[in-house]
């Protein structure tokens, strides 16, 4: 492919371009986390692609079962929750910055309960590690484990996984203080897996008031970044994914 930055006029234009690009080579096209079950942009995303040489790969990632059945996928893998083991492992490493609960006895209990109520799913398991980092007294984790937030209601259609992730993600939201949560609130207004600048992020949040602070002793400009970094770029990725 061409590493020149091109625009189209309208989708004819950008399918003929691809199909030039395509004909007769191999490619391998990955797309992660797919969410769209329209049959007619699935046939438009496709049309060009059927020029490539044969060998050629579409790997997929979605939660979606039946959108698999629908566009025709013959292979599937199907990708198992992590096991017991591991999870704690990868609740211990984001949490306590260790790989296990050798050093921390009295709250491998609690994390065992935690990664019970997050079904082994690592995006959940580090959210909560998040939430809990260099936290070693058993009351927050007690106060996590207790959370009426696990009790989600309302979902609508969201698969399973996403039914145990946003829970744990809301629980890091309501951890933040009452400064960061209207600055991360506002990247939900985004599309999923938008990119953040953060310089621009942070004129935003100058544009909307969200630091205009009386009491601050350095610009709004500086104190958007320094709350941009109290919080990990994994957590602002996070938010945009919720609804």
């Amino acid at each position: 492919m061409s590493p020149e930055k091109q625009e189209f006029q309208d989708l004819n234009q950008l399918q003929m371009a691809l199909t030039k690009q395509f004909t007769d080579k191999r490619f391998l096209l990955v797309l992660d986390d797919v969410w769209n079950e329209n049959y007619d942009e699935w046939e438009n995303l496709v049309r060009p692609l059927h020029v490539g040489a044969l060998g050629s790969r579409i790997i997929m990632t979605t939660r979606k079962k039946q959108l698999l059945k629908m566009i025709g996928f013959d292979h599937v893998d199907h990708l198992e929750s992590l096991s017991d083991t591991d999870a704690l492992s990868l609740l211990a490493r984001h949490a306590l910055g260790v790989d296990n609960f050798d050093l921390h006895p009295t709250l491998k209990q609690k994390g065992e309960c935690i990664v019970e109520k997050c079904g082994g799913l690592p995006l959940a398991l580090k959210a909560i590690g998040r939430l809990l980092r260099t936290k070693s007294d058993q009351e927050k984790w007690d106060d996590v484990l207790n959370s009426k937030i696990w009790d989600l209601k309302n979902v609508g259609d969201l698969c399973a996984d996403w039914k145990t992730i946003i829970p744990a993600l809301r629980l890091s939201y309501h951890d933040l203080s009452s400064d960061l949560k209207p600055l991360f609130a506002y990247c939900s207004l985004f599309p999923k897996d938008f990119r953040f600048d953060k310089k621009q992020l942070v004129l935003l949040w100058m544009a909307e008031g969200f630091l205009d602070r009386s009491n601050a002793s350095m610009s709004p400009e500086r104190l958007g970044h320094e709350y941009f970094e109290d919080v990990d770029a994994d957590f602002v990725s996070d938010a945009c994914r919720i609804d």
